[in-house]
């Protein structure tokens, strides 16, 4: 039985350390995400995660597949102008700190990446 999960995304990479093999973690995550068949409700984006629904990198399109798919993803209004950036966002919706809550208490399971 698949449950309803959510992705919480709080940076534009998987882990600490070298930032070029967290990219690639990252982008590689998301490719398979995308080919399988057990998608998240929602993608959360939050902090510096909200940089990748507004710049050209590999996880953009496949967060357009996602969305096309039915996957909501919502980016953190305040993150998006803490960085200057909400004019530029490429996929998904802005999303504030109410709604983004309630997606968080009400999923069957929170898998956080960032």
């Amino acid at each position: 039985m698949s449950q309803r999960f959510v992705l919480f995304v709080t940076g534009k990479t998987i882990g600490q350390g070298e930032e070029k093999l967290g990219e690639k973690l990252l982008t590689a995550f998301f490719q398979v995400l995308e080919e399988g068949e057990d998608l998240p409700a929602h993608i959360l984006l939050m902090h510096e995660g909200v940089k990748l629904s507004v710049e050209e990198t590999p996880v953009l399109d496949v967060l357009k597949v996602l969305e096309r798919k039915g996957v909501k993803i919502f980016s953190c209004g305040t993150c998006l102008d803490y960085y200057n950036i909400k004019d530029q966002l490429k996929v998904g919706q802005v999303g504030n700190m109410y709604g983004i809550k309630d997606i968080l208490v009400k999923a069957d399971k929170i898998i956080n990446l960032g």
